[in-house]
This record gives structure tokens, C-alpha cells and sequence, in this order.
């Protein structure tokens, strides 16, 4: 506060002073304004959803390098581990809805905890296994325990992403599963060296598997303080962010699915959702030749060292990685300037027609290194789709959104587990030529059955699932 001042005294007539009190205020200009930006918690969240995408493909593309171990210690023939592989897949495929729903019903921050956890104890307890019958087991509880990680994270990221970075959201944690599937190998092989360089006198695996399940566990933890299912009802959000994520188009804190019904009867009317489900059947069929499959390939057919083989599945891998996020800019952007149906619709198109083409030049194509050339540019395009996948089932779902990916989310598992058996043996009969037409011919229906999908129509009506009405985005 400042001195008092007296007023002027040389003013005509009798006069008394009057005084006047003038206050400091300190300059809040600069904290209204930092109270007004949008905090960035929605950041956060992305960073635990792709971390959570990472651990769920190390620990289940892990046994690969672990499989010849794990015949000889447990003294079972190979053919019998590759059965606990199929058992996950299968338990995988069909627990997709139960687990979807769960997650709707619960919410992410109680669902996802509970699905980690559960598959960190399932993996753990593979380091302890003494046969067939417990590896069979462990395997298929380590599928049931990640059935629903990608459909509940779907679920929760609708509700913290804004509209217009959704694209970029959904395709950075299929990123993050990419980048944990080319991680496991590596990192699961040095592990095991290291435990048999150090003499601890166990199977290299076992211990493997136990660090697995701690890095786990130590994210559930992270994930449960940390995590809110909904940026109202997080601590550090304002009410800035909260209005950014809800902002034209995005997700505003509706009502849990637990209020409102999804019938059967409305998942089976939608036509969008019968497109997709036959999309993600065939991606996955179409995906299955370099996900799985590209270095016995090459090994066989082109006499290719293990090394070459190695680096050309990396590079081919490393190739989807970048679709991924390259895809999911593309679809946000393409949402802006072309409405919400051919926002999701052309990059999808334009990518699996792309693959397709890709696979069916290396029909034609004798040199290693031209195919290779070709399945690079394949897997850029077949993961180029994802984001716009992920967003539709977002679009369609609302509330539901976990519910939705998970009906999807089954019929490409059952479409990966199907295609796993049977391209190898396609392969065998008529040669693996045969193999890329049948990649090709899986891009091509998915690329036509695009136009069968509108996002612009949801599942359960806007008055019911106190949606977002991002379908007048058009």
C-alpha cells in the first residue's frame, strides 16, 4: 500500500483535505493466463497407454525365442509348444467381448489394472511350469488376462483424447504393440544369455518370464495411482484441458456404460460393424505372411542366413511402425478436410488396396531383394489402417467403444489364429507364391469392404449412451 496523498491546496475557498488511498496490486496477468492453459494430463494417459502396449507384446511374443529352450528342458516335443502359442490365441479371440464389456462396464482404471495383473501373474507363473499341461494353462490365462487390454484402453482413450488427435492416439499405441513384438526377440535372447553367462544353474527362461511379470506389475501400480477414468475426475486437470478434450466433436465425461444397456440385438444391426469385423479378419490373414512367417520364407526358399532374415523381418517390422503413426496424422487430418465417413474411409482404402497391390507384385518377383522391397512397403500400408480402424469402433461405439473394438478385435484373432495353420501348409502344396496371392486377395476384400462402413453411425443411439455427437462432423 502507498502513502496517503493530500489533495492540491491551492484551490479557491475555504477547503478541507481530502485523502486518497491508492493500492498496489501485484500483476496477475501472467497467472490468469497460466491458469487458463489447458494442462497436458491427457499426455500422460497416451504415455501409460503405449507403455501398457509395449509390455503386452513382449510378454507375448516372448516365448518365440524361448520355444527350442522350453522343448529341451521340459523334454516335449516343439510341435507341443507351438500348441500353448495357439491355446493363447484362441483364449485371446474369445474373451475379447467378455473383457470389452468388463471394461465398459468398470471403467479403464479398474479393468486394465485387474487385466495387467492378472496376465503378469500368468507369465510369472510360466518361469515355474513343469510340463505340457501347466504350460497349456499358463499360456491360455496369459490370452484371457490380455483380451481386454486393447479394447478397454480404446474405451478410455475416446474419453482423454481430443476428437481431432484420435488418429494420432490410437495409431501410437498400435505403435507401441509393434514396438514391443520387435523388441521381445532381442531382448528376451540377451536375458537368457546373461542368465546362462551368470551360472545360476536354472533353465535361461525361467528367470525371464519372472522379470516380465515385475516390469508388469510395477506398471499396474503406476497406472492405478496415476490414472482417472475420466479428466474430470483427475486431480491434476483444469478445467481448461477438460474443456480441450470435450471440444467439437470429443468425448465429454458421459455416463458410464454401467447406466445404460447394449443389446445384442443393436451390436447385430449395425452394418458397419459387420464390415469391420470382416476388415479385421482379413488384415489379420493379409498380415499374418510378414508378421509371423517372413523369415522361414526366406530361409527356406532363398537359402537366406538366420542374420539376413533377421534384418529383413526388422526392416519390414520397422516399416509397419512408422504406417502406424503416419496413419493415424493421416485419417485426423483427412477427418478435417473431408468429413468423418471419408476421413476414416480413405486411408484405409487407399492403404489395404496399396498392400494388396504390394503382395501381388511379389507374386511375380523372383529376386529376395525386390520382395523384401515390396513387403516393406506392404506392411507401411497394412498398418497405415490401424488408427482409422481404432477411431471407427470409437465413433460407432461411444460408450461402448470397448465392447465394439472387442467384437472386432475377436474375429482378427480368429482370423491370425486360422491363417497361422493355414498358410504354412498353403505354402507347402502350392508353393509360396500361393501364400502372397492370399495376402493380396485379404487386402483387396478389406479395401472394398471399406465402403460399407459409416462412422457417422453408432451402434447405440446419441440420446441413450449420452454420446458425443462427433458424427456431425461431416
Amino acid at each position: 500500500m502507498l502513502p496517503a496523498c493530500p489533495m492540491p491546496r491551492n484551490v479557491p475557498g475555504p477547503q478541507r483535505v481530502r485523502w486518497q488511498w491508492r493500492i498496489a496490486l501485484p500483476d496477475t496477468s501472467s497467472e490468469i493466463e497460466h491458469r487458463d492453459r489447458p494442462t497436458i494430463v491427457r499426455y500422460g494417459v497416451l504415455v501409460l497407454a503405449v507403455t501398457m502396449a509395449v509390455i503386452l507384446y513382449l510378454d507375448r511374443m516372448s516365448i518365440s525365442v524361448a520355444m527350442p529352450a522350453i522343448s529341451k528342458d521340459l523334454d516335449i516335443p516343439i510341435e507341443n509348444v507351438a500348441d500353448s502359442v495357439a491355446a493363447f490365441f484362441w483364449c485371446y479371440a474369445l474373451f475379447q467381448v467378455p473383457a470389452g464389456w468388463l471394461g465398459d462396464r468398470w471403467g479403464g482404471r479398474r479393468a486394465l489394472s485387474l487385466y495387467v495383473v492378472a496376465w503378469s501373474l500368468a507369465i510369472a507363473g510360466m518361469g515355474f511350469v513343469g510340463g505340457l499341461a501347466s504350460l497349456l494353462v499358463l499360456r491360455a490365462l496369459l490370452g484371457i488376462g490380455q483380451a481386454g487390454a486393447y479394447a478397454t484402453t480404446a474405451s478410455f482413450l475416446r474419453r482423454w483424447v481430443p476428437f481431432t488427435s484420435r488418429g494420432f492416439a490410437n495409431s501410437a499405441v498400435s505403435l507401441g504393440g509393434r514396438a514391443g513384438g520387435v523388441l521381445a526377440p532381442s531382448l528376451t535372447a540377451l536375458l537368457m544369455s546373461l542368465v546362462a553367462a551368470g551360472g545360476w544353474y536354472v533353465d535361461t527362461w525361467r528367470p525371464v518370464f519372472v522379470a516380465y511379470a515385475f516390469i508388469g506389475l510395477a506398471w499396474a501400480i503406476v497406472f492405478w495411482r496415476a490414472f482417472r477414468d475420466r479428466p474430470s475426475e483427475h486431480p491434476r486437470t483444469n478445467d481448461a484441458e477438460v474443456a480441450l478434450i470435450a471440444g467439437p466433436g470429443g468425448a465429454t465425461d458421459d455416463a458410464p456404460a454401467s447406466q445404460h444397456a447394449l443389446s445384442a440385438r443393436a451390436l447385430v444391426r449395425s452394418r458397419s460393424l459387420w464390415f469391420l469385423m470382416l476388415i479385421n479378419y482379413t488384415i489379420n490373414v493379409g498380415w499374418i505372411l510378414v508378421g509371423t512367417l517372413l523369415p522361414t520364407y526366406l530361409i527356406k526358399v532363398h537359402g537366406r542366413s538366420e542374420l539376413e532374415a533377421g534384418f529383413a523381418t526388422s526392416l519390414v517390422a520397422a516399416a509397419g511402425m512408422s504406417g502406424c503413426l503416419a496413419g493415424g496424422f493421416a485419417t485426423d487430418a483427412l477427418v478435417r478436410r473431408l468429413g468423418l465417413v471419408w476421413g476414416r474411409r480413405a486411408p484405409c482404402m487407399i492403404a489395404y488396396g496399396g498392400a494388396a497391390i504390394a503382395y501381388a507384385l511379389c507374386f511375380l518377383l523372383d529376386d529376395p531383394r525386390a520382395i523384401v522391397a515390396m513387403l516393406v512397403v506392404a506392411s507401411f500400408l497394412g498398418d497405415f489402417g490401424l488408427g482409422s480402424v481404432w477411431c471407427t469402433y470409437q465413433d460407432i461405439g461411444n460408450a461402448y467403444a470397448g465392447t465394439v473394438l472387442g467384437v472386432g478385435n475377436m474375429c482378427g484373432n480368429i482370423g491370425a489364429a486360422m491363417a497361422t495353420s493355414f498358410v504354412p501348409r498353403l505354402a507347402e502344396r502350392f508353393g509360396w507364391s500361393a501364400s502372397f496371392a492370399l495376402s493380396a486377395a485379404a487386402y483387396g476384400v478389406a479395401a472394398i469392404a471399406w465402403m460399407g462402413v459409416d462412422a457417422r453411425r453408432s451402434i447405440v443411439p446419441r440420446a441413450s449412451s449420452s454420446a458425443p455427437a462427433s458424427d456431425d462432423l461431416v
